[in-house]
Protein backbone atom coordinates (compact mmCIF):
# COMPACT_ATOMS: atom_id res chain seq x y z
CA UNK A 1 0.00 0.00 0.00
CA UNK A 2 1.45 3.34 -1.07
CA UNK A 3 -1.02 5.63 0.70
CA UNK A 4 0.17 8.85 -0.89
CA UNK A 5 -2.34 11.17 -2.56
CA UNK A 6 -0.98 12.26 -5.92
CA UNK A 7 -3.59 14.83 -6.90
CA UNK A 8 -1.96 16.06 -10.10
CA UNK A 9 -0.95 12.59 -11.31
CA UNK A 10 -4.41 11.15 -10.60
CA UNK A 11 -6.21 13.93 -12.45
CA UNK A 12 -3.76 13.58 -15.34
CA UNK A 13 -4.52 9.85 -15.47
CA UNK A 14 -8.25 10.57 -15.53
CA UNK A 15 -7.84 13.06 -18.35
CA UNK A 16 -5.68 10.71 -20.44
CA UNK A 17 -8.15 7.84 -20.03
CA UNK A 18 -11.06 10.09 -20.97
CA UNK A 19 -9.27 11.55 -23.98
CA UNK A 20 -8.50 8.07 -25.35
CA UNK A 21 -12.08 6.84 -24.81
CA UNK A 22 -14.11 10.02 -25.27
CA UNK A 23 -16.98 8.49 -27.27
CA UNK A 24 -17.37 5.60 -24.82
CA UNK A 25 -17.62 7.92 -21.81
CA UNK A 26 -19.91 10.40 -23.55
CA UNK A 27 -22.38 7.68 -24.53
CA UNK A 28 -22.18 6.02 -21.09
CA UNK A 29 -22.83 9.32 -19.28
CA UNK A 30 -25.72 10.23 -21.58
CA UNK A 31 -27.41 6.82 -21.25
CA UNK A 32 -27.17 6.89 -17.45
CA UNK A 33 -27.44 10.63 -16.91
CA UNK A 34 -30.54 11.52 -18.93
CA UNK A 35 -33.01 9.45 -16.82
CA UNK A 36 -31.34 10.73 -13.65
CA UNK A 37 -31.53 14.33 -14.86
CA UNK A 38 -35.25 13.94 -15.66
CA UNK A 39 -35.92 12.58 -12.18
CA UNK A 40 -33.91 15.39 -10.57
CA UNK A 41 -35.87 18.03 -12.50
CA UNK A 42 -39.12 16.39 -11.38
CA UNK A 43 -37.95 16.40 -7.76
CA UNK A 44 -37.06 20.09 -7.93
CA UNK A 45 -40.73 20.84 -8.59
CA UNK A 46 -41.79 18.95 -5.46
CA UNK A 47 -41.64 20.05 -1.80
CA UNK A 48 -38.44 19.05 0.02
CA UNK A 49 -40.41 17.37 2.80
CA UNK A 50 -43.69 15.67 1.99
CA UNK A 51 -45.75 12.84 3.52
CA UNK A 52 -47.05 11.97 0.05
CA UNK A 53 -46.07 8.32 -0.70
CA UNK A 54 -45.58 9.12 -4.38
CA UNK A 55 -43.03 11.82 -3.58
CA UNK A 56 -41.20 9.53 -1.15
CA UNK A 57 -41.17 6.77 -3.76
CA UNK A 58 -39.79 9.11 -6.42
CA UNK A 59 -37.05 10.29 -4.07
CA UNK A 60 -36.19 6.68 -3.25
CA UNK A 61 -36.00 5.69 -6.92
CA UNK A 62 -33.80 8.70 -7.68
CA UNK A 63 -31.42 7.84 -4.83
CA UNK A 64 -31.15 4.19 -5.94
CA UNK A 65 -30.52 5.23 -9.54
CA UNK A 66 -27.87 7.74 -8.44
CA UNK A 67 -26.11 5.07 -6.38
CA UNK A 68 -26.25 2.54 -9.23
CA UNK A 69 -24.75 5.08 -11.63
CA UNK A 70 -21.90 5.55 -9.14
CA UNK A 71 -21.44 1.77 -8.97
CA UNK A 72 -21.10 1.51 -12.75
CA UNK A 73 -18.65 4.40 -12.85
CA UNK A 74 -16.55 2.86 -10.08
CA UNK A 75 -16.42 -0.50 -11.88
CA UNK A 76 -15.50 1.22 -15.16
CA UNK A 77 -12.87 3.40 -13.50
CA UNK A 78 -11.21 0.51 -11.68
CA UNK A 79 -11.16 -1.49 -14.90
CA UNK A 80 -9.36 1.31 -16.74
CA UNK A 81 -6.92 1.61 -13.83
CA UNK A 82 -6.16 -2.12 -13.85
CA UNK A 83 -6.51 -3.11 -17.52
CA UNK A 84 -6.70 0.07 -19.54
CA UNK A 85 -10.08 -1.02 -20.91
CA UNK A 86 -13.61 -2.05 -19.90
CA UNK A 87 -16.06 -4.76 -20.98
CA UNK A 88 -19.72 -4.66 -19.99
CA UNK A 89 -19.60 -8.34 -19.03
CA UNK A 90 -17.70 -7.20 -15.93
CA UNK A 91 -20.93 -5.73 -14.55
CA UNK A 92 -22.44 -9.23 -14.31
CA UNK A 93 -19.96 -10.02 -11.56
CA UNK A 94 -21.43 -7.20 -9.49
CA UNK A 95 -24.81 -8.93 -8.93
CA UNK A 96 -23.83 -10.65 -5.64
CA UNK A 97 -22.44 -7.33 -4.37
CA UNK A 98 -25.46 -5.23 -5.27
CA UNK A 99 -27.32 -5.55 -1.94
CA UNK A 100 -24.20 -5.02 0.24
CA UNK A 101 -23.30 -2.03 -1.92
CA UNK A 102 -26.78 -0.49 -1.56
CA UNK A 103 -26.75 -1.08 2.21
CA UNK A 104 -23.29 0.41 2.57
CA UNK A 105 -24.23 3.41 0.43
CA UNK A 106 -27.41 3.97 2.46
CA UNK A 107 -25.48 3.86 5.74
CA UNK A 108 -22.87 6.27 4.41
CA UNK A 109 -25.56 8.65 3.11
CA UNK A 110 -27.32 8.64 6.49
CA UNK A 111 -24.08 9.20 8.42
CA UNK A 112 -22.97 12.04 6.16
CA UNK A 113 -26.46 13.58 6.23
CA UNK A 114 -26.63 13.49 10.03
CA UNK A 115 -23.08 14.83 10.21
CA UNK A 116 -23.93 17.71 7.88
CA UNK A 117 -26.90 18.56 10.09
CA UNK A 118 -24.51 18.78 13.04
CA UNK A 119 -22.66 21.93 11.96
CA UNK A 120 -21.38 20.44 8.65
CA UNK A 121 -17.87 19.55 9.90
CA UNK A 122 -18.77 16.04 11.15
CA UNK A 123 -20.40 15.28 7.79
CA UNK A 124 -17.29 16.36 5.89
CA UNK A 125 -15.08 14.31 8.19
CA UNK A 126 -17.21 11.18 7.66
CA UNK A 127 -17.40 11.68 3.88
CA UNK A 128 -13.61 11.92 3.61
CA UNK A 129 -12.77 9.14 6.05
CA UNK A 130 -15.13 6.56 4.56
CA UNK A 131 -14.96 7.56 0.88
CA UNK A 132 -13.38 4.25 -0.12
CA UNK A 133 -16.07 2.12 1.52
CA UNK A 134 -17.99 1.56 -1.77
CA UNK A 135 -14.73 0.67 -3.54
CA UNK A 136 -13.89 -1.98 -0.95
CA UNK A 137 -17.30 -3.62 -1.37
CA UNK A 138 -16.96 -3.63 -5.16
CA UNK A 139 -13.25 -4.37 -5.40
CA UNK A 140 -12.73 -6.69 -2.44
CA UNK A 141 -16.22 -8.09 -1.91
CA UNK A 142 -16.36 -6.90 1.70
CA UNK A 143 -19.55 -6.67 3.73
CA UNK A 144 -20.71 -3.13 4.56
CA UNK A 145 -19.50 -2.94 8.17
CA UNK A 146 -16.23 -4.62 7.26
CA UNK A 147 -15.76 -2.13 4.43
CA UNK A 148 -16.45 0.81 6.75
CA UNK A 149 -13.82 -0.38 9.21
CA UNK A 150 -11.24 -1.04 6.48
CA UNK A 151 -11.93 2.30 4.78
CA UNK A 152 -11.38 4.15 8.04
CA UNK A 153 -8.05 2.40 8.57
CA UNK A 154 -6.92 3.05 5.00
CA UNK A 155 -7.05 6.83 5.26
CA UNK A 156 -5.34 7.04 8.64
CA UNK A 157 -2.70 9.75 8.38
CA UNK A 158 -3.96 10.89 4.95
CA UNK A 159 -7.23 12.59 5.85
CA UNK A 160 -6.15 16.14 5.04
CA UNK A 161 -4.60 15.20 1.68
CA UNK A 162 -7.73 13.27 0.75
CA UNK A 163 -9.87 16.21 1.84
CA UNK A 164 -7.91 18.50 -0.48
CA UNK A 165 -8.27 15.95 -3.29
CA UNK A 166 -12.04 15.75 -2.83
CA UNK A 167 -12.15 19.54 -2.73
CA UNK A 168 -10.46 19.54 -6.16
CA UNK A 169 -13.00 17.03 -7.47
CA UNK A 170 -15.93 19.10 -6.19
CA UNK A 171 -14.45 22.24 -7.73
CA UNK A 172 -13.84 20.59 -11.10
CA UNK A 173 -17.38 19.20 -11.26
CA UNK A 174 -18.80 22.55 -10.18
CA UNK A 175 -17.07 24.13 -13.17
CA UNK A 176 -18.58 21.35 -15.28
CA UNK A 177 -22.10 22.48 -14.35
CA UNK A 178 -21.60 26.05 -15.59
CA UNK A 179 -22.17 25.51 -19.36
CA UNK A 180 -25.71 24.12 -18.84
CA UNK A 181 -24.22 21.07 -17.15
CA UNK A 182 -22.69 19.83 -20.40
CA UNK A 183 -19.21 20.02 -18.93
CA UNK A 184 -20.17 17.20 -16.57
CA UNK A 185 -19.90 14.83 -19.53
CA UNK A 186 -16.17 15.48 -19.26
CA UNK A 187 -15.57 16.26 -15.59
CA UNK A 188 -17.53 13.34 -14.11
CA UNK A 189 -15.60 10.54 -15.87
CA UNK A 190 -12.28 12.37 -15.41
CA UNK A 191 -12.80 12.82 -11.67
CA UNK A 192 -14.16 9.28 -11.15
CA UNK A 193 -11.06 7.87 -12.86
CA UNK A 194 -8.83 10.13 -10.78
CA UNK A 195 -10.58 8.95 -7.62
CA UNK A 196 -10.15 5.32 -8.62
CA UNK A 197 -6.46 6.00 -9.28
CA UNK A 198 -6.06 7.41 -5.76
CA UNK A 199 -7.86 4.37 -4.36
CA UNK A 200 -5.40 2.12 -6.21
CA UNK A 201 -2.53 3.94 -4.50
CA UNK A 202 -4.02 2.75 -1.21
CA UNK A 203 -5.25 -0.66 -2.38
CA UNK A 204 -3.16 -2.17 -5.22
CA UNK A 205 -5.03 -3.99 -7.96
CA UNK A 206 -4.67 -7.56 -9.22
Amino acid sequence: MDGRVRIRDSLAFGWRAFRRNTLFFMVLLLVMGIPLAILNVSLNELPLVSPNPSVLFLRGVTWVLRVLVALVLIVVSLSFCDRGSFEFVQLKGMKPLLIPYLIGSLLLSVLVGVGMALFIVPGVYIAVRYQFMPYLIIDRGMKPLEAFKAAGELVRGSWMNLFLFLLCIVGINFLGTIPLGLGLLITVPVTFMAHARVYRDFVPGP
